[in-house]
């Protein structure tokens, strides 16, 4: 490497007080060779590079179309193996911060939105297209409908990100890997595995396992102290209840509760849906996989990857024996989906259907569906209880609306959630607008040439679409930072009808699930889980804040973006709590923070949440607390 003093040089050179194109320009061609040479030279032009984009940044508004037709996108510069990351993984925010991590997804999509318009883009290795990640995006829903429609007969879908699971299937021969194919394969299974749950009808079967295993599972709630952990467990005993017809009881942490290889199974999955999205953009592992070599975080991956989809094969083929043997099934086990999809497959088999899902492709669907339930639906549920805790009203009106609710169906929970009750659908709505468990909702490849706001994506792009920056502007929503579900109620949907703000009425918007023929095909019981999990907790515990000085939010402290405080469900406000981890992104640990740069020091329990991304493990303090609500169950 050349000596400090060259290189030091050389960054002068490059990146100068002169035009902010020429400086773009050299940067650009300089940024490899300081990779290469020598790291700290890399991160001083890095904070140059930013500065530079800061001061050339779009200002237009982000519904607005281009000013001039077909012209490329504008976005960060992109480079080979970097691609945008010396720019993008440090973002100067209005409020002065800056994001110092791609895990702080929230803010650094939406600031590039904010920067470049409704269409931009961007590179990020592993996640984008080609040796420098292109990726393309969208934050008007109205103009990805032009994506969907270019779409083709096997559609790119954001499973096509995890190329780790994809290195891995293929590896071991496993069939599942079908399912992450843009293939016959994938449209062959794809189609057999949505027939008994992705319709409504199909969907709305379930509400009858979904609340006896809610009423069971919320009580639970005040035997964890991570909100995060049991969430996740209670969202493995729901899907767990509805596919296979049994309980694992993941939610309860007493001894002896749950089977060592149902607790296994847990660990494996979690641990494996934690390691995803680190392993997908780790350059380490993105150049050792394409010479056919694991690294060291690849191998831990395969390790929990393959324990849990070992668990999960194993449980449905033994079903499935069952099946054949004709030996009976509980209650609960023929109202299940994989009793119901064998039902299905099998009479199509009989009747001469070519499409008819063989036995290997029944157990790669459910086991690939057991292995992916915990993820946004338990990342949803935490973000509820969240905003829950710290709006007591809001609370107090979704409690009446739920006891009123349960009184009028005889405690039936399933009827409950069956009936879409207007304030707790309001409440899980505000809640992915303002801290949505996905800011990236859909990802697609376009199959042809199309026009985006007046920009040219050629085909072949990847497009996604950034569902979080237009739910925050002011030019569309009143105090987008407050927590108001009443936003979300009918009279107040019928006012912005013909106004520019009907915009976030939006469908596209409106969940985290993605669209089109790659939409998750458990949305519709997802969304019933979480209903399941938020009407239940609700109704038996009042949530609250164990310290309440979490609810102010001070400067005393220089802000903090590398460290934060993870959310924890406590029995006792004196119990602290070891290093913990708060659902797949985490993300709900940042809103506690009392260094939060976006909150003065006025800052109350009644004023709004922020979204950040990902905390990593970190010291916790307690979060939430229960205490019995009388007339619980």
């Amino acid at each position: 490497p050349p000596p400090p003093s060259l290189v030091c040089e050389c960054v002068r050179a490059c990146v100068p007080a002169r035009e902010p194109t020429q400086d773009l320009q050299s940067a650009s061609r300089a940024v490899l060779f300081f990779r290469w040479a020598m790291p700290t030279a890399c991160r001083t032009l890095s904070r140059r590079a930013t500065a530079v984009v800061s001061r050339t940044r779009h200002k237009s508004s982000i519904i607005a179309p281009a000013s001039s037709p077909s012209a490329p996108p504008p976005g960060f510069p992109r480079l080979p193996l970097l691609g945008s990351l010396p720019w993008f993984s440090n973002l100067g925010l209005p409020d002065g911060s800056s994001v110092q991590s791609l895990d702080e997804q929230h803010e650094s999509w939406a600031e590039g939105t904010r920067r470049h318009g409704p269409v931009w883009r961007v590179g990020i290795p592993g996640l984008g297209k080609g040796i420098s990640g292109d990726l393309t995006l969208c934050a008007d829903p109205r103009e990805f409908v032009k994506v969907l429609q270019a779409e083709g007969k096997y559609p790119y879908g954001a499973i096509q990100l995890q190329w780790p699971f994809i290195v891995w299937a293929t590896k071991h021969g496993r069939t599942v890997g079908k399912l992450f194919t843009r293939s016959e394969d994938w449209r062959h299974i794809r189609h057999g595995m949505q027939k008994s749950i992705l319709p409504p009808a199909a969907a709305a079967g379930y509400a009858a396992i979904i609340g006896t295993t809610g009423r069971e599972v919320v009580l639970n709630a005040p035997l964890w102290d991570d909100a995060g952990s049991f969430m996740s467990r209670a969202s493995f005993d729901l899907f767990a209840g509805l596919a296979l017809g049994r309980r694992i009881r993941a939610s309860d942490p007493r001894p002896g509760a749950s089977l060592p290889e149902d607790e296994r199974f847990c660990v494996d999955t979690i641990e494996a849906l934690d390691l995803l999205p680190d392993v997908i953009q780790d350059l380490p592992s993105i150049a050792m996989s394409s010479l056919g070599l694991e690294s060291p975080m690849m191998k831990r991956y395969f390790r929990a990857v393959s324990g849990a989809l070992d668990y999960a094969e194993a449980q449905v083929r033994e079903m499935l024996a069952r099946l054949d043997a004709a030996e009976p099934l509980s209650t609960a086990e023929e109202a299940s989906y994989l009793a119901s999809t064998v039902r299905t497959q099998r009479a199509a088999a009989a009747a001469g259907a070519a499409d008819a899902l063989t036995d290997d492709e029944i157990v790669a669907s459910v086991s690939v569906a057991l292995v992916a339930s915990v993820d946004t639906t338990s990342s949803i549920a935490t973000w509820v209880l969240a905003h829950l805790a710290r709006e007591p009203e809001v609370q107090q009106r979704l409690r009446e609306e739920v006891a009123a609710a349960l009184q009028q169906h005889a405690g039936s929970l399933a009827a409950v959630i069956e009936e879409e009750l207007p304030y707790l659908k309001a409440v899980v709505r505000e809640t992915h607008r303002l801290t949505p468990a996905l800011v990236i909702s859909s990802v697609k490849e376009v199959d042809a040439d199309i026009d985006l706001a007046g920009h040219r994506i050629p085909a072949g792009s990847l497009v996604a679409l950034e569902n979080h920056s237009l739910q925050m502007s002011e030019a569309l929503v009143e105090q987008p930072r407050a927590f108001r579900p009443e936003r979300w109620l009918a009279g107040a949907v019928a006012e912005r009808k013909g106004t520019p703000a009907e915009l976030i009425d939006h469908p596209l918007l409106s969940a985290p699930f993605s669209a089109g023929a790659r939409k998750c095909p458990g949305s519709r019981v997802a969304t019933l889980e979480v209903r399941a999990l938020i009407a239940g907790l609700v109704h038996n515990w009042r949530i609250g804040l164990v310290d309440e000085r979490q609810a102010t939010v001070t400067a005393a402290r220089p802000p903090s973006r590398r460290r934060c405080h993870a959310s924890a469900m406590s029995r006792s406000p004196r119990s602290r709590v070891p290093s913990l981890k708060v659902c797949h992104h985490e993300a709900v640990a940042a809103c506690v923070r009392r260094s939060h740069p976006l909150y003065p020091a006025e800052h109350t329990s009644s004023q709004p949440l922020s979204s950040h991304g990902p905390c990593r493990q970190e010291k916790a303090e307690e979060f939430f607390c229960f205490a019995a609500v009388s007339g619980g169950a």
